[in-house]
């Protein structure tokens, strides 16, 4: 994600945090200077904690099922896992979104029975209050932050929260991942609609903004399990360009113009010694100014991030792939050869013709 600093990895997954929320830490530690309160420092920093194992939890859940997760985010609103993909499958996702508040619910139920021990079960109180006494107000607060994210993340039905892939894993047993994401999705959306006017009854900033997450997180889930469903069945041969053109690294840009003009092509692998080293499009070529075409080489402004995929891969891997290193293509390999260049363009076209015949 966009503006996040990296910071340690758990269990190989790398944790990091969103400037926002580096933004929000640095608002509340100074309030909490101002007020002479350090408890309300203790409490962020303790829901923030909860979060990132909340999240950890899901992670450890899909990773047993083979889903990659390749970093944890955490975010003013809550945490978020980077799955390498939403599982189809009804059981794996019913486990894989229950993890994060079973963890919160086995932590909450451990809590309690250290409060009933240690003769403090009188004190659980529905008020939150920030003042801390006592060590043994860490653990009535601990105590209530969990029951508050396991139920607030289970009972909620709205996609992308855990209550919502719930809700859709058990209409996908019935009525199949595609119907059960359209009814979840847009469920989600009516919730969203009215947890921002009771945000705005209250008013709560929070439940404004979280609102407009939940709307947003819904819509790209709707928009990105159509697109799944439409290229189904597709692998990346079946939709890659192919008779594609290398470019030597060292010609000119003015050279590259020419061949660019000739074949059109979105873009071309950049070759040197007989190996792929860099892609080279013509929205590259664009940023230089033409009068410098003739001094300015290929190799100088080429992308040398050069992403590649299996041509036996399915098609929506490569959008996976495009989306997660922000890239417009890759170049695609059968075996150890190159054999073309799946693009973006190439993804909507097919998605296009799909959609045209249903």
């Amino acid at each position: 994600m966009r503006y996040s600093i990296k910071t340690i990895k758990i269990l190989g997954i790398p944790i990091e945090l969103h400037i926002t929320f580096i933004l929000l830490l640095a608002f509340v530690v100074f309030t909490s200077l101002i007020l002479g309160n350090i408890g309300i420092t203790i409490y962020i920093i303790m829901i923030f904690t909860l979060v990132l194992f909340h999240e950890i939890s899901h992670s450890v859940v899909a990773m047993h099922y083979g889903v990659k997760i390749s970093k944890i985010v955490l975010l003013p609103i809550g945490g978020l896992a980077s799955m390498s993909e939403i599982p189809r499958d009804a059981k794996k996702e019913f486990f894989i979104a229950i993890a994060g508040p079973a963890m919160n619910f086995a932590a909450a139920f451990l809590s309690l029975i250290l409060i009933i021990a240690m003769g403090m079960y009188s004190r659980i109180s529905p008020i939150f209050s920030f003042e801390i006494t006592d060590p043994a107000d860490l653990l009535l607060i601990f105590f209530k932050l969990n029951l508050i994210l396991g139920f607030f993340n289970l009972f909620v039905p709205a996609i992308p929260m855990d209550g919502g892939r719930v809700f859709r894993s058990l209409l996908s047993l019935k009525f199949g991942f595609k119907r059960a994401t359209v009814v979840s999705t847009e469920l989600a959306k009516v919730i969203a609609i009215f947890m921002a006017l009771f945000g705005i009854f209250l008013p709560n900033i929070w439940l404004i903004v979280i609102a407009f997450f939940v709307y947003i997180g819904a819509t790209q889930e709707g928009e990105f399990a159509s697109i799944s469903s439409v290229l189904s069945g597709l692998k990346v041969k079946d939709i890659m360009s192919i008779g594609y053109i290398n470019v030597p690294s060292g010609i000119t840009l003015a050279e590259f113009f020419e061949i660019e003009f000739k074949h059109r092509h979105l873009g071309y692998p950049v070759m040197e010694n007989d190996k792929i080293v860099g892609v080279i499009s013509f929205s590259d070529l664009s940023k230089v100014p033409k009068e410098k075409w003739d001094k300015v080489r290929v190799r100088d402004i080429m992308s040398s991030n050069v992403i590649t995929i299996d041509a036996e891969e399915d098609a929506i891997k490569a959008l996976i792939k495009m989306s997660k290193f922000k890239i417009g293509r890759l170049i695609v390999f059968d075996g150890s050869e190159a054999t073309g260049i799946i693009s973006k363009t190439d993804l909507i076209r097919a998605i296009e013709l799909k959609r045209s015949q249903i």
